[in-house]
């Protein structure tokens, strides 16, 4: 009797080896000439100068876009690729996952307007004192480098500023009135 042996399947790769290969692909995209950031600089840039000039410029309009941005890829990563993945294409659950994504989206903005909140409770004693010396320190070192590299080098446009329109004086009212 002749045993033919079957033909094996090749081993799938561990997960530590796809973790590694997806962490190669990952750094190949980030480091490589045209990859990634080289894509994504001028859209980050443009959409990073609108929450610059919205937000005041400062540390509060940095805090808000990191917060946005932690609180969306959370939001993607952890519910919504699940969610998606689970979801039939061509039924109506697709246009409530639709619909749903844009609400998490403005709930994400609302709680990115409260970040320093967040930063407090992050380790209370702490968080309070991080916030503190980044009120303290970042006009000092970040936001002269930050505003070179988000308009190249060239000055930033100066905040806009509210006109005070002049209320007249109302007359006074007669007793009869």
């Amino acid at each position: 009797m002749s045993e033919d042996s079957p033909e094996t399947q090749p081993a799938k790769p561990r997960l530590g080896e796809r973790v590694a290969a997806v962490s190669r692909k990952g750094r190949e995209e980030l480091t490589r000439k045209g990859g990634i950031p080289d894509q994504a600089h001028g859209l980050f840039r443009q959409w990073f100068r609108k929450v610059w000039a919205a937000r005041g410029g400062g540390l509060y309009a940095v805090g808000f876009a990191v917060a946005f941005l932690y609180f969306e890829i959370n939001d993607i990563l952890f519910d919504d690729i699940p969610k998606l993945t689970t979801i039939n294409v061509m039924s109506a659950d697709l246009i409530g996952f639709i619909i749903e994504f844009i609400i998490d989206t403005f709930i994400n903005m609302g709680l990115a307007f409260a970040w320093p909140v967040w930063v407090i409770q992050w380790q209370p004693p702490y968080g309070l004192a991080l916030l503190v010396a980044a009120f303290i320190l970042f006009p000092k070192f970040v936001k002269a480098p930050l505003e070179h590299w988000l308009f190249e080098g060239k000055e930033p446009p100066p905040p806009e500023k509210r006109e005070k329109t002049k209320r007249e004086k109302k007359k006074p009212r007669a007793k009869d009135e």
